[in-house]
């Protein structure tokens, strides 16, 4: 039996998170931003995702390269939906920030870490929208598959100040 006081993976993951929020939020500047950062963001935006193992017809991607992983896989698959937020790392007593798919029943597809993660907060983005963002970051001259939302600074932070535009949730 579990002992009632102990706290869960989950409650410790969250908790971690509305920490750094709660810290964020004591930053000077900022004040009329929408979500003073990505942990915020995450938090008020995402959902809690269950994984499961990698499918035998996606294969393993370069560890580390997460957002690179992902975004490489969605556009040549469509029945997946590009996620991005936290995830916490067999063996790993913190919070990462990190990016994986979706399949079609709603489970996690992660690409990247082997085994997969046991906790995941994040954000299902539109294919539609995640593809426009990377057309108006390579009319910039940005060819890297950074991050959606930590590199929103591209986008002058808008998702940061204004929060997301419709058509971006999935």
């Amino acid at each position: 039996m579990n002992n009632p006081t102990e706290t869960t993976e989950l409650e410790q993951f969250t908790g971690y998170l509305q920490n750094l929020a709660a810290v964020m939020k004591k930053v000077p500047g900022r004040t009329d931003w929408k979500y003073r950062g990505f942990e915020e963001l995450v938090l008020e935006c995402g959902r809690v995702m269950e994984p499961k193992p990698l499918p035998k017809n996606i294969k393993p991607g370069q560890p580390r390269l997460c957002y690179a992983n992902c975004q490489r896989l969605v556009l040549k698959n469509r029945s997946l939906i590009y996620v991005e937020g936290y995830a916490m790392a067999q063996g790993v007593s913190i919070p990462l920030q990190h990016a994986w798919l979706l399949d079609a029943n709603g489970y996690v597809i992660d690409p990247t870490w082997e085994p997969f993660g046991c906790c995941y907060l994040g954000i299902p983005l539109a294919t539609s929208w995640v593809k426009s963002i990377w057309n108006s970051r390579k009319q910039k001259g940005r060819t890297d598959e950074l991050s959606i939302l930590q590199g929103n600074h591209l986008e002058d932070f808008s998702i940061f100040k204004q929060g997301f535009p419709a058509e971006a949730l999935a």
